[in-house]
């Protein structure tokens, strides 16, 4: 687990699902990610890319899985750091330790082992069901998935029609502490600004006639990667625009195109 700390000028980037899918499909993305990891740029994970990623091994089938699992590979062979999931590292970043799930830092890397070790589908779905795999169920991932994003888009429909405006910074801030003793929305608001205000965006959206659920699904996964940016040496690496979405965090500026990336390190011939 990266914690964050001094690490010189080195910058750490923590690339989005598009920039890893896009790694097994398109060379000078590999170059750009290979180029700047040579010139000891650091990579991180988060675990929501991760499952989107195994959600996308599941759906490319057998036809497709030696291409989704490239990136896989590459995450073994760099030894990539793999962050908290999100709830656990916001708690820690708040003071207020959040209890873990029953998915750990140590299964996510199972689950790369897992694939990388496996020439087929078939076999990784044999793997998958050894004794004591936390990913016995992953062939219902995208099942899964649908009905978590059921449940956060309706929960977000729902405060849209509310009357007047909702503190979304407060309502997170109870969810953390015990006792009655909570995290100060201030530091909330802090912490993870950028987060924030892609929610708040969302429901202005959503207020505006906009289906998210139906026309934007990703709005989710991305939600959750902004959280990371608390970490105050960490760029969220992405092929995404979000300039009409953050807008007034002064952690926008740690949201970088891939593009960015390629000028600081060219990828070598």
């Amino acid at each position: 687990m990266w914690t964050g700390g001094k690490t010189g000028d080195m910058n750490v980037y923590l690339p989005d699902t598009n920039v890893l899918i896009d790694f097994g499909r398109d060379l000078s993305v590999r170059n750009t990610l290979e180029s700047a990891s040579r010139n000891g740029f650091k990579f991180v994970i988060a675990p929501p890319t991760l499952e989107e990623l195994a959600r996308g091994v599941m759906a490319g089938g057998s036809a497709h899985f030696d291409e989704n699992k490239q990136v896989f590979s590459w995450l073994k062979t760099k030894t990539c750091t793999i962050l908290d999931l999100p709830r656990p590292f916001m708690g820690r970043v708040l003071g207020s330790p959040s209890k873990l799930g029953d998915v750990e830092i140590h299964h996510y890397l199972e689950l790369i082992d897992m694939i990388k070790r496996s020439q087929t589908l078939d076999e990784f779905l044999k793997r998958k069901d050894e004794a004591g795999s936390a990913w016995s169920d992953i062939d219902r991932s995208l099942l899964i998935h649908d009905q978590v994003l059921d449940r956060e888009f309706g929960a977000l429909e729902k405060i849209a029609k509310l009357p007047g405006t909702f503190d979304i910074a407060a309502k997170f801030c109870e969810t953390f502490g015990v006792a009655g003793a909570h995290p100060d929305p201030r530091s909330f608001r802090q912490h993870f600004s950028a987060a924030l205000e892609y929610a708040e965006t969302s429901l202005a959206r959503i207020r505006g006639g906009a289906k998210p659920r139906k026309n934007d699904p990703g709005r989710y996964g991305d939600f959750q990667l902004f959280f990371y940016l608390a970490e105050p040496e960490l760029s969220l690496l992405t092929q995404e625009d979000f300039s009409n979405d953050i807008k007034n965090s002064p952690q926008r500026t740690r949201i970088v195109g891939l593009g960015s990336l390629a000028e600081t390190h060219p990828s070598s011939a």
